[in-house]
């Protein structure tokens, strides 16, 4: 400690005695070395009053060495906070007021340069820096205005003014008329570092001066109308676009919304941003993004609705004030949306075009700004049809290309983010202390939020359009497989996001009927859209079915039952395929078996709606793409969920009509999937209100004509079936993969027949008149066979081969049959009793036989008609 003092009191000496350069040198080494010792500082500290006064007063010095040395010092004096508390009030004014006379009027540049750097660097409070704000502003500005035109005099004006309003932001904003001139001028100079420390000076003090003060705006109309717009032109002229149209989006952005109040002035400016936009180097073409956002800054400022009053709306006045409020609002949005509209153009028209990838990419970095400026407005039906609509249709309508599929990731996590904000409860509040239920979503490039809010239903339509595109766009031939998928994925996790936000409607007690209905019949519609697109000509539609299978999937399990199936929603079936049905449907067994037909445009619950939109497909799509076995995989699944989830009769009813439709022998593997759906739910649930029922009623029809459909299949000439379903192949040829298929068809009808015998309530006092039905019906199947073998000639091979399949397949139901019965026969009287009651197992057996000899009539008229040979007697 005395060491440092002793030194320090010879440094003292030395001023004094006028050796002042061998003083300060010295005083600036003790300095240097005691930055990181607290005993020098202490030192330092006590005799700080007397050094103050002896520096101060040389820093004005003619000696140009002897005054940089003194503000060196200085410098580190009113740097360090140790120092700076000890300073009194008195030496600290004197300290700042010989700064500014010395910056102000000294002609030597690097004393002048110091002053401005110890101005920089001083650690004074904010309030005592606020009682001398106008002399320091005035030297600041005096070395900003440099008449030498210094460019590290420059710099350090720039420091000191980013100190200043880093400690008096207020101030600061309140003056930038001042001191904003000398540092946005200087963007269109020819010299690139002088550009460079005025854009890094206006970026570090960019939320001091934006929005920006009226009183600067103005300043700025008169300069640019004077000298800067002349400038940015001349640049321009000289092929340095981008510096001119960086320079374009500060002043765009200082001059804020009075641009708008000078119509004329910014339409000469944007005539900077519609050269730069239309050139074909990148590099401009980047920088015309970046200064785009300058005119987001300036333009977009959401409007700020006006709140209601408490006031009674009664009185006169009250309702002048709100009316006029109104008025004000509407003028207000009107220009919101014209600005929306101007920033979004050029936006607009680079996503659509075909420009490099990194011009792509800033013009979504710049798109991505603009959703972050427009806070919640974004949210508007009519600011989403102009900023979110335009911009994801373009991208969605690439395609999702190697270039592209960052592009369609962005869009895709924004949407996805949107939608599921009406599930989330994340709370925002405004500045009018409202709250509500907000999302954020963050992008990669500069992580902008963009704060989404519950949508309403009258935006279901937008966010339908939207994956439409999207599958619109793996219809497209030329997109590969990759690609399509990829497309598909993306549109049914939209979809299923969306349908996240219908149930939440369909389920809020507040939801009125017509709400209710609204979102169903937009959601079918949608399905309707997509099922007719799948199959339109130029279409390719090989693994499009797939997809459309699964949006109807996810409609029918992410809905509840209690919508869907409620008799209160009921829908037209405005399918246009049943139409096209109808008109050729001359097929008898549907009016035989007194099963009601699918009528278009019938009143038809939606899950009905659904059932029928998916079979369509289904039909339209097997045996013609290469997911058939995903397909059907699909329908056994889809069914058993059905079967399981909704009202089992109604489903059976309505798919039965259906495919009774469509009988033709390519129907047979569906129906496999069908029945597997339905036994899968007899063997889970073990009791279904559908088979608990009475003898003739219409679950018990519907039953039996599920179990006959292979043979109604089988029994309808090919001629007739081929008519009805187009694009399915016939094979000419019974091969051995066929017959080994028939036997499967057996297999799946034996498991099913079973489990409906052994579910409860079935085989009860129903069950003679059931198997009677059913031999009735199988008896009426064998009789249209046998009247089909009388004109066996006008029919063509395909239809002689599958005879043979048909009567295998009847052969195997009557061996099931008459081992069951003879089971039976032999069980115990008390077995007998407990299975079938008061049933007569003779009874049973009787119709077997009478079925029997019926189906060896029809086999020697077969054997008869074309006798056999080879090994075919052998294995019949």
């Amino acid at each position: 400690m005395s060491n440092s003092s002793d030194q320090l009191e010879e440094i003292k000496t030395l001023i004094s005695s006028g050796s002042k350069c061998l003083a300060y040198s010295t005083l600036l080494h003790f300095q240097e070395q005691s930055s990181g010792d607290p005993t020098s500082i202490q030192a330092l500290a006590e005799i700080s009053q007397i050094l103050l006064s002896l520096i101060v007063a040389d820093i004005s010095d003619d000696d140009e060495e002897i005054a940089a040395l003194a503000l060196k010092c200085l410098g580190f004096m009113i740097y360090h906070p140790s120092l700076v508390a000890v300073i009194a009030v008195d030496d600290a004014n004197l300290v700042i007021e010989s700064l500014v006379r010395l910056i102000t009027t000294t002609k030597m540049k690097s004393v002048r340069n110091l002053g401005v750097w110890c101005i920089s660097i001083q650690q004074f409070n904010a309030p005592f820096l606020d009682s001398h704000y106008n002399s320091l502003l005035q030297a600041v500005v005096h070395a900003l205005d440099n008449p030498i035109g210094s460019l590290s005099t420059t710099f350090e004006a720039i420091q000191a003014l980013i100190k200043l309003a880093s400690n008096l932001s207020e101030r600061m904003r309140d003056s930038s008329h001042l001191w904003a001139p000398p540092i946005y001028r200087r963007l269109l100079s020819f010299d690139k570092k002088e550009r460079d420390m005025s854009e890094r000076c206006l970026s570090k003090i960019k939320p001091i001066i934006l929005p920006p003060p009226l009183v600067l705006s103005k300043v700025l109309v008169k300069d640019m109308k004077q000298i800067l717009l002349t400038k940015m032109k001349e640049l321009l002229n000289q092929g340095m676009k981008v510096q001119a149209i960086h320079a374009w989006g500060w002043f765009i952005r200082l001059l804020g919304s009075y641009a708008m109040k000078n119509r004329q002035l910014t339409n000469e400016m944007l005539k900077i941003p519609e050269n730069t936009f239309s050139d074909l180097n990148p590099q401009v073409q980047i920088a015309s993004q970046f200064a785009w956002e300058g005119l987001i800054d300036a333009l977009i400022h959401p409007p700020i609705v006006a709140c209601e009053t408490n006031a009674s709306k009664e009185e006169k006045g009250v309702q002048h004030l709100q009316k006029s409020r109104e008025t004000s609002d509407k003028i207000q949005a009107n220009g919101f949306l014209k600005s929306i509209r101007l920033v979004m153009t050029p936006l607009t028209g680079i996503i659509s075009s075909k420009c490099d990838i990194s011009v792509h990419s800033s013009c979504l970095n710049t798109w991505c700004y603009l959703l972050h400026k427009l806070d919640t407005s974004i949210n508007d039906p009519s600011v989403i049809k102009l900023v979110l609509e335009p911009i994801c249709e373009a991208i969605f309508r690439i395609g999702p290309e190697s270039k592209s599929v960052s592009s369609w990731n962005l869009c895709l996590d924004l949407l996805d983010d949107f939608i599921l904000a009406k599930c989330k409860e994340v709370e925002y509040v405004t500045s009018n202390s409202a709250s509500h239920h907000l999302s954020a979503t963050k992008f990669l490039w500069k992580q902008y939020s963009v704060k989404w809010l519950p949508w309403d239903i009258c935006q279901l339509d937008f966010h339908l359009n939207i994956i439409f595109i999207l599958i619109r766009q793996a219809s497209i031939a030329t997109v590969n497989i990759e690609y399509k998928s990829f497309a598909c994925d993306a549109a049914l996790r939209l979809f299923l996001s969306v349908l996240k936000g219908v149930r939440l409607e369909l389920e809020k007690p507040s939801t009125n009927y017509n709400d209710i209905m609204l979102c169903l019949g937009t959601v079918l519609r949608f399905i309707k859209k997509i099922c007719e697109d799948v199959s339109s000509e130029g279409s390719d539609s090989s693994d499009l079915h797939h997809t459309c299978l699964r949006f109807i999937d996810t409609v029918t399990k992410e809905l509840q039952p209690a919508t869907l199936e409620s008799p209160l929603y009921k829908v037209s079936l405005d399918l246009k395929y049943i139409d096209k049905l109808q008109s050729v449907n001359n097929i008898r067994h549907a009016k035989f078996m007194d099963i009601c037909s699918i009528v278009h445009m019938n009143m038809v619950s939606p899950v009905v709606y659904l059932l029928v939109a998916y079979l369509c497909v289904v039909f339209q799509s097997t045996m013609k793409t290469s997911k058939t076995e995903l397909i059907l995989q699909g329908i056994h699944k889809y069914f058993k969920f059905l079967f399981s989830s909704y009202d089992p009769l109604e489903t059976l009813l309505a798919m039965i009509s259906l495919l009774y439709n469509y009988v033709g022998p390519h129907c047979l593997n569906i129906w496999i999937a069908i029945a597997k759906g339905l036994t899968d739910c007899i063997d889970d649930v073990k009791e279904l209100s559908l088979l608990r029922m009475e003898s003739n009623s219409t679950g018990f029809l519907a039953i039996c004509s599920l179990l006959l459909y292979p043979f109604s299949v089988c029994s309808c000439p090919q001629k007739n079936s081929a008519s009805l379903v187009s694009g399915f192949s016939q094979q000419p040829h019974v091969s051995p993969q066929r017959k080994l298929d028939f036997e499967h068809v057996f297999e799946v009808w034996k498991t099913l027949y079973s489990s409906l015998k052994t579910s409860q309530n079935v085989y009860c006092s129903a069950t003679n008149s059931f198997l009677e039905d059913l031999y009735s019906m199988l008896n009426g199947c064998l009789d249209e066979h046998a009247r089909m073998l009388d004109g066996a000639n006008d029919l063509d091979l395909s239809y002689k081969d599958l005879d043979l399949d048909l009567l295998s397949l009847y052969g195997n139901v009557i061996i099931c049959f008459l081992e069951e019965n003879c089971t039976s026969e032999v069980g115990s009287d008390k077995s007998r009793h407990k299975h079938i009651g008061d049933c007569k197992i003779s009874s049973n057996m009787n119709v077997s036989l009478r079925f029997a000899s019926r189906y060896l009539k029809v086999l020697c008229t077969k054997l008869a008609t074309e006798p056999p040979t080879g090994l075919l007697v052998t294995s019949r």
